[in-house]
């Protein structure tokens, strides 16, 4: 695990082959089955850009009802989630499922990091494509040193607007390359999104955060365990301890 801590450390975000491709199949073959489509790359050939968002939220629907679904997406990398966050896990109370067709501008995710938008800076995300995803119809990240210089010019600007440094960074953006059967873990902090997908093939993929059980800010508002998080593994000392604890 050393190799791994130094890149995620150096990075920011780590790509992976699944670990449990069991499961990724089942989700494949729930999405296939809810799409009518036997490809899910060519989505767009059988379902229009302004019928998708309809047959998304059906399939969102769909997923989060799959038996014990937490343990099946936590074992997509539960390696690497359990040695950065340690045993004691919260898992986001939904999976939230994208997909991102040709030419659909709906679909585009502007500039951004998850910890700007309300999110603890102690999570990581598990982004699991369901397709290939290349060029423009994957998300782009930006390394740590860029995210800390669009950190500072927010600070010094903050009437310029995303899109505006976006397109001045954006020649920095590196646009993730993964393969049916791997997976991206990152942190919150680095900017991220998508743009317009012009590339022949659909995209879909499913994401969601984790968390150290202990890791919750008082403060957190709607992110809080009990209505974001839902606790998802807890060690025997920690049950030893909330035995103790009848307060808590």
């Amino acid at each position: 695990m050393e190799k791994f801590h130094k890149n995620f450390l150096e990075k920011g975000y780590f790509i992976q082959k699944v670990e449990n491709i069991e499961f990724l199949k089942v989700l494949e073959t729930k999405l296939k089955e809810q799409l009518g489509c036997n490809r899910l790359e060519n989505i767009h050939q059988k379902i229009s850009i302004p019928d998708i968002n309809k047959k998304r939220l059906n399939c969102f629907r769909e997923i989060n009802k799959i038996k014990d679904w937490e343990q099946g997406f936590f074992s997509i990398s539960s390696s690497k989630i359990s040695n950065l966050l340690g045993p004691d896990i919260s898992i986001q109370s939904k999976l939230n499922l994208s997909i991102q067709m040709p030419g659909d501008s709906s679909s585009v995710l502007n500039l951004h990091t998850d910890a700007l938008s309300g999110q603890s800076v102690f999570e990581i995300v598990l982004w699991l494509p369901l397709t290939r995803a290349f060029e423009t119809n994957s998300m782009y990240i930006f390394s740590k040193e860029k995210t800390n210089q669009i950190l500072n010019q927010l600070k010094n600007s903050e009437t310029i607007g995303m899109k505006k440094i976006f397109d001045k960074y954006k020649k920095h953006a590196n646009y993730l390359k993964l393969n049916f059967g791997e997976c991206l873990i990152f942190s919150p902090t680095l900017f991220h999104g998508n743009t317009l997908n012009q590339t022949n093939i659909t995209r879909v993929s499913i994401n969601c955060r984790f968390k150290n059980l202990f890791s919750h800010e008082p403060t957190n508002g709607e992110r809080r365990l009990g209505s974001f998080y839902k606790v998802l593994n807890i060690s025997p000392l920690t049950k030893i301890g909330l035995e103790y604890r009848q307060d808590l």
